[in-house]
């Protein structure tokens, strides 16, 4: 009998940085918000300064008490006491810090990996993707497609064969060894998918109860995919009930990372209607040779 290598993992780990693209967003969100707080406080406090020191200047704007030179050149009456105004250095301040900022989201692809187009005054930016996307929709299709391949040809059969015990096979055993398998090829490149699978024999969890009773009216799998792809605190789930020798097995595929496509529902569905006919099969098999041995013994 085959011995499962137990891959499943009941925790998915999501890595640094995944955390990272998660949180970058976040993060400069918070410093866009620091330097518009800054600007606000800043001028307030000022106001109130200038406010309780001279309220004339305060509604002239004019925070210079000092007499202007009459024999001043125009920049010195003009420029200088508007370069000079602590509201107007806040203002410059301000939006240089905020333009430093917006610089430095563009420098960094983590941030930057879902902007197709960004424009800052007279200059724009666009990331097209078009092509690279659709090489790696072909690819990633083209590996399910292996395994549907795989799970309906010879070699699965074998591998089925293996788990035979006292004529008769445990369905669920040779589920979680063909699901630990499933679950290695979606980890590697191109589809680079992970998740985590459970099994049930009785009642699902009761936030699953909705995909359950889909999954049993339609005959199909039922998927629910998050809004926010990557929103790293709600998984994605795909949710198959499929009965099998009277008993209600509920299989449970779960991830934080990776979205379910219609590919995905096909191939989980495949995979238990092959191993359930494999099944069947070999125990068929099982059965006519152990009735040829018997009427053997009993011509002997």
């Amino acid at each position: 009998m085959r011995k499962i290598n137990h891959l499943n993992t009941n925790k998915e780990k999501r890595t640094f940085f995944q955390w990272l693209n998660f949180l970058i967003p976040y993060f400069y969100t918070a410093g866009i918000t620091l330097i518009i707080s800054w600007m606000v406080i800043a001028s307030i406090l000022i106001g109130f300064n200038i406010l309780n020191e001279n309220p004339k200047a305060f509604f002239l704007q004019n925070e210079n008490t000092s007499p202007t030179n009459a024999s001043g050149t125009a920049f010195s009456i003009i420029v200088q006491p508007f370069v000079e105004s602590n509201f107007n250095q806040i203002i410059f301040r301000g939006i240089f810090l905020l333009f430093i900022w917006l610089l430095l989201f563009l420098t960094i692809p983590v941030a930057f990996k879902r902007l197709k187009r960004f424009k800052f005054l007279n200059l724009e930016f666009e990331v097209d993707n078009i092509e690279q996307a659709a090489i790696e929709t072909v690819e990633i299709s083209g590996t399910k497609a292996r395994l549907m391949a795989y799970f309906t040809g010879d070699d699965a059969s074998g591998r089925t064969l293996d788990f035979l015990s006292q004529s008769t096979i445990d369905f669920k055993e040779v589920l979680e060894y063909f699901l630990a398998e499933t679950q290695l090829g979606y980890k590697n490149h191109p589809i680079n998918g992970v998740f985590t699978y459970k099994i049930y024999n009785g009642p699902a969890p009761e936030k699953l109860h909705v995909l359950v009773e889909e999954s049993k009216e339609s005959g199909e799998s039922a998927v629910y995919n998050k809004i926010d792809e990557d929103n790293l605190w709600k998984k994605s789930y795909l949710v198959l009930y499929f009965p099998y020798n009277h008993t209600e097995y509920i299989t449970v595929i779960e991830s934080y990372s990776y979205s379910f496509d219609i590919l995905d529902k096909y191939l989980f569905e495949l995979l238990h209607k092959t191993i359930s006919k494999n099944l069947e099969n070999i125990e068929y098999m099982v059965a006519l040779t152990n009735n040829d041995e018997d009427t053997s013994l009993e011509n002997s």
